[in-house]
């Protein structure tokens, strides 16, 4: 050393050692350095590093650059939060390093190793070296627990090497939780893009099939249908396409309800399919299943095409077995209901070139076969198309109509026989038709009756009908009953009761002068439902009466059942007596029956003195027709009650 005064200069061999740690330390920082780099490229990778045993191992080889330890395991916690160790870079040190962690387990120290996100230094169960914990986590999730056995250190490296343990074991926890998020979201991927598919082909039957009967349905059926018209290049052989509609389907649904009615459908497109798509077809018509389509087009209706027929004979022993599988009675739940079918026919190229013409013609020939009767079929012919379109120009017209208030009703009088009174009338409805002028009820109820307007129809007679018996109950007057025409669709109506009751309260009219009339093959239909509507009809106030009797089949038996107070005898029968045996046997039976039952009798269509002679004679109490009165507009109809009341 210098002496004192001189200047102090450093001591060659304490030089010598701090350059030796210098170089050292520059030397392990170096490693350090590399060792950083080396782990950020290595956790960057998400390519290859998305397996916990990849991960581990790259952290492992970067520790193992910066600390000298003899024995290294990894834990990682489990699904059941357990710590399993995952990753040994020699699998002989497993059991020493089990057999430590045990003991730390037993006393505590793990745990409290896991509560600390740096290294925890402990000694072994030997005391001869040094065991590390340090836990793996990230700032929210714990993923594992790192334990080292550190027998000597590395000269001025320990603390700074613990650092960077940290540093490496905090990103080894990011980077197993970005593996296991990305495992999770690749596992989700997979099963949503299954699920997708599985979807996406149910989405398309769905889009494309009727979910009642899982048959094709229409965009399905047009679709085929284009596609082999477009694909048939020989004429020789035939295309069919086949319409069938269910008559009266309605009736079950108001009958049984719409759950019955769908599972009627199911029943039948079973049925459908076992005779269209099975090997009957093949058996009996030499047709094979793929040359036929069937589908559920909508509500009762139902479509096939056969393609490649040979004959139009062929077509029509098909569709009439069509009809023959259907025409029965069916078991819905224990009730027996009888079906039957109107189907319509179009051929290609015949009736139509592209598939919209061709179901076109279809609907309007099975339409044609419901009008003709029902249960039978119908070609397609030029003049059904102009009578269709000749229905909907007069649907549409309906409908302007009554917007419009062209409807008028007129009243023909019933005369009692003894007094000569007018003791009621009824109501009929006739239409001023812009074009075509006055027209009687025959020219469009019927088109009415099918579309439903008959509904909204029948409530304006009703409400028309009580606003002219409070005219004509002025002064005092008591008017006569006014019978009024209830169809069958109305009939089937579940608020028509509703409706009649506050119509009758807003005019104030006497119910007992209101009498509604159905016809007997209406009240035949379903004699249950009848009687039911009939006593609630009957419970209102109102008169009810039997139209057009002797039509049906009703017996002595039904009628005591319907609370009823009128039999009207059709004019079919009153038409030709008493000229006519048979007509006058009728009609006389008629009378005698409704006597026997205290009922009275209308009888229709007098025309003639003879045929008021012979009613006189039997006892019948009520008649009307021309022979008294045409029907007469309102106006009309109270002049005429004025003059009979004068004449009286």
């Amino acid at each position: 050393m210098a002496k004192d005064g001189e200047q102090t200069l450093p001591d060659l061999e304490f030089l010598r050692r701090r350059v030796e740690y210098l170089e050292q330390t520059n030397h392990w920082h170096g490693y350090a350095m590399d060792v950083l780099a080396s782990m950020t490229a290595m956790f960057g990778d998400t390519q290859h590093n998305r397996d916990p045993q990849s991960i581990l191992k790259n952290a492992h080889d970067c520790i193992s650059r910066i600390l000298d330890c003899q024995q290294i395991g990894y834990y990682l916690v489990d699904d059941e939060a357990s710590f399993d160790l995952s990753y040994t870079p020699c699998t002989e040190d497993r059991p020493d390093i089990e057999a430590e962690v045990e003991v730390f387990i037993r006393n505590g120290m793990f745990s409290w190793a896991i509560n600390h996100n740096h290294p925890v230094c402990l000694p072994s169960r030997d005391r001869q070296s040094t065991i590390i914990l340090h836990v793996i986590s990230t700032r929210a999730r714990i993923r594992g627990m790192f334990v080292g056995r550190l027998e000597r250190e590395r000269t001025g490296t320990t603390e700074s090497a613990l650092k960077l343990l940290s540093i490496v074991l905090f990103n080894s926890a990011y980077a197993l939780e970005s593996a296991a998020l990305y495992k999770l979201m690749e596992e989700q991927q997979r099963t949503l893009k299954k699920i997708t598919e599985r979807q996406s082909q149910e989405l398309v039957h769905q889009y494309s099939h009727d979910l009642l009967t899982n048959l094709p349905n229409r965009i399905l059926f047009v679709d085929r249908l284009e596609q082999l018209i477009a694909r048939r290049a020989s004429r020789e052989t035939h295309l069919a396409v086949i319409l069938l509609d269910l008559d009266n389907f309605k009736r079950v649904n108001d009958s049984l309800g719409h759950k019955a009615g769908d599972q009627l459908i199911k029943q039948l497109g079973v049925d459908l399919r076992n005779v269209f798509l099975g090997t009957e077809i093949t058996r009996r018509y030499d047709l094979q299943p793929s040359s036929i389509t069937l589908s559920r087009l909508g509500g009762d209706e139902f479509g096939i095409i056969i393609n490649d027929i040979e004959s139009l004979d062929l077509v029509v022993r098909v569709v009439q077995h069509l009809i023959e599988v259907i025409s029965r009675e069916h078991d819905i739940d224990g009730h027996q209901v009888f079906l039957t079918s109107s189907v319509g026919i179009s051929v290609f190229p015949y009736d139509g070139d592209d598939a919209d013409t061709l179901i076109k013609n279809a609907d309007a020939a099975m339409y044609d076969a419901k009008q003709r009767g029902r249960n039978s079929f119908q070609f397609y012919t030029k003049d059904i198309n102009s009578q269709t379109y000749r229905q909907l120009i007069m649907e549409n017209e309906l409908v302007k109509a009554l917007a419009r208030e062209e409807f008028e009703v007129f009243y023909q009088p019933q005369i009692d026989l003894q007094s000569g009174q007018v003791v009621g009338a009824e109501a009929l409805i006739r239409w001023h038709h812009p074009e075509k002028g006055l027209q009687a009820p025959a020219n469009f109820i019927s088109i009415a009756e099918e579309t439903g307007l008959i509904e909204g129809l029948g409530l304006w007679v009703m409400q028309q009908v009580c606003e002219d018996l409070y005219r004509l109950s002025g002064n005092g007057a008591v008017p006569p009953r006014i019978a009024i025409n209830l169809s069958a669709r109305q009939f089937r109506q579940e608020d028509l009761v509703q409706q009649y009751r506050m119509v009758i309260q807003e005019t104030g009219i006497d119910p007992g002068c209101i009498e509604l009339e159905l016809t007997e093959s209406t009240i035949m239909k379903d004699i249950d439902i009848a009687v039911g509507m009939f006593q609630q009809l009957h419970a209102l106030g109102v008169r009810l009466a039997i139209d057009d009797f002797g039509t049906g089949y009703s017996s002595l038996n039904n009628l005591k059942h319907f609370p009823i107070d009128t039999l009207k005898i059709d004019r079919s029968f009153v038409r030709d007596v008493p000229g006519d045996k048979d007509d006058k046997a009728i009609v006389t039976a008629i009378i005698a029956m409704a006597k026997s039952l205290q009922l009275e009798v209308v009888a229709e269509g007098v025309e003639t003195r003879e045929q008021l002679e012979f009613l006189q004679q039997l006892g019948c109490e009520t008649v009307q027709g021309y022979y008294f009165s045409k029907p007469l507009p309102f106006d009309a109809f109270r002049e005429y009650l004025r003059n009979v009341r004068r004449e009286a």
